[in-house]
């Protein structure tokens, strides 16, 4: 009967040892999800073309032009405003207060309005 009782004192500490583990272990592996962050997407007409400017992180802008072609683009140096280039330097997107300039693949730069 005592070796009964101490066996099942045993078991019973046991049991509550690998639960209070197994807790700790549930917790730890839970990772957080980041925040979703949503994206803005602006509007320009630059001649007679229209793109669409979003920025997906602080120093990038991806630009997708009137025929579905994507550029991602870097944030640059400026000397104001913000300028935002091609890996190449050949396509450029740059702002400042009301000011907006594109050169696309042509080469040529275009004055731009937000539409």
């Amino acid at each position: 009967m005592k070796t009964l009782k101490k066996s099942m004192l045993i078991l019973s500490v046991m049991t509550v040892i690998g639960g209070l583990g197994f807790n700790a272990m549930a917790k730890s592996s839970k990772k957080k999800r980041p925040a979703v962050r949503k994206v803005s997407v602006q509007t320009y007409t630059c001649g007679s073309d229209t793109i669409k400017v979003s920025y997906p992180t602080s120093n990038s802008a991806r630009i997708v032009d009137a025929s579905g072609r994507i550029y991602n683009l870097k944030s640059a140096v400026s000397a104001s405003g913000a300028r935002y280039t091609s890996k190449g330097g050949d396509i450029e997107f740059f702002t400042s207060g009301d000011n907006v300039l594109f050169t696309g693949p042509s080469g040529i730069e275009t004055s731009c309005s937000k539409k």
